[in-house]
């Protein structure tokens, strides 16, 4: 207790903001931390402060069982998932609650993905009482700004430059792999509404809220958004409909505006299956996308509509980030080499996908995504360093441990 105290920088007790909830509580897995988070709760002045055994799932009786806390510090080392761990305690205590996470996992990329779920801070264990002094106070000191605005999805447009070119299956790959090893919070969004497979490809339902919410952005909110919403994973889920053909379908981007704005905050990358009807959903949808990728085979039409595609996004936004992926390669009738179907086309292919008949076979009986399913590790190499591509998401090879010491 007293070397928990020693690293202390002298500070006046710090006053817990004004709130009619429980004002601390830590929930923490071994003795250390429990004895340095108490030195730090005496050395704020603050009272009636309760530090519990356990982990993730003490925090969430402990709220359960009585009124959220304003500040929570939660040890996350024992929890097999704590990205879905502190999205759930977040939805329970509400933003008013400032959560610091404690893990033994000194990794950057969780740090990221933690505060941008909301939490205010992530410590490595151990925690030393001058770092948790700061985290507490730096927490409560935002909590008496204005909040920053929630952090917009990036939008990852895909379109076939052909129809039957595999879009929908790379849609639901790229979407499957930021969700699955990337560990991010993932919308897979179908735009055809009439004859969009992506639900289909995945064995879900799809629902009818989706053309409420385009087509009246006023009502869009985030209930009805979930209640559209399938779920095809812990941090998956799929926008699709499936509308009788003999009505007219909405029109009006501003319903694509308002679906984005609310997944604000929510969501890390919403993925659009674009249909090539190029209407004005679509058009809107290529016009504000962070990436648009268009999917091809590399035979003499493909190529032809890929060129087109590509000076109509050109065309909508000077600035636009454009992705052309080859998929199916070695496989196709009549295909042009890679050489010539750059020339032809006026850009590079940044992605090939080579033909796994087998995966796609899986892939469709088992309703699975091909990145899921494929068994040729070449195709499934590919499609991961896709996926990271589409998210720009640097993928390039840490440099070994003797490296980073000796430069070697």
């Amino acid at each position: 207790m007293l070397a928990a105290k020693a690293d202390i920088q002298a500070a006046e007790p710090y006053p817990l903001p004004a709130a009619s909830r429980g004002p601390f509580l830590a929930t923490l897995t071994d003795d250390v931390t429990r004895e340095t988070v108490k030195a730090v709760v005496a050395q704020l002045g603050w009272q009636d402060a309760k530090c519990k055994d356990g982990g993730t799932d003490a925090a969430l009786a402990a709220i359960k069982a009585g009124a959220p806390p304003v500040f929570l510090v939660v040890d996350v080392s024992d929890t097999p998932d704590p990205l879905d761990a502190m999205d759930t305690l977040i939805g329970l205590c509400g933003r008013a609650t400032q959560i610091i996470a404690i893990g033994l996992t000194n990794d950057v990329g969780l740090y990221r993905r933690l505060v941008d779920l909301g939490v205010a801070d992530y410590l490595v264990k151990p925690v030393q009482s001058q770092t948790l002094l700061d985290a507490i106070q730096a927490a409560s000191r935002n909590d008496r700004a204005d909040p920053a605005p929630a952090r917009a999805a990036r939008v990852i447009a895909m379109i076939g430059a052909r129809g039957g070119v595999g879009t929908t299956m790379l849609a639901v790959s790229t979407a499957w792999t930021l969700s699955k090893e990337q560990l991010l919070r993932v919308v897979l969004l179908d735009l055809d509404l009439h004859f969009g497979s992506l639900a289909l490809s995945l064995d879900l339902e799809p629902s009818r809220g989706l053309r409420e919410i385009l087509g009246d952005p006023e009502r869009v909110d985030s209930l009805l958004i979930k209640s559209a919403m399938s779920s095809a994973g812990d941090r998956l889920r799929v926008l699709a409909a499936e509308e009788p053909l003999e009505e007219p379908l909405p029109n009006n981007p501003a319903g694509i505006d308002a679906l984005l704005n609310d997944l604000a905050g929510s969501t890390d990358y919403v993925v659009v299956d674009v249909p090539r009807s190029l209407s004005g959903f679509s058009r809107h949808v290529l016009g504000i996308a962070d990436m648009v990728a268009i999917v091809s085979e590399q035979n003499l039409p493909a190529m032809r509509d890929t060129q087109r595609l590509l000076s109509l996004i050109k065309g909508m936004r000077s600035d636009a980030k454009t992705i052309v992926i080859a998929n199916r390669v070695g496989g196709t009738a009549g295909e042009v080499g890679r050489p010539d179907f750059e020339r032809g086309i006026g850009a590079k292919v940044d992605f090939s996908i080579p033909i796994d008949t087998k995966g796609a076979i899986a892939a469709a009986e088992r309703a699975k995504a091909l990145v899921d399913v494929a068994g040729d590790t070449k195709t499934l190499a590919e499609l991961k360093k896709m996926a990271a591509g589409l998210a720009g998401i640097d993928q390039a090879p840490k440099a070994s441990l003797l490296k980073r010491m000796f430069g070697k």
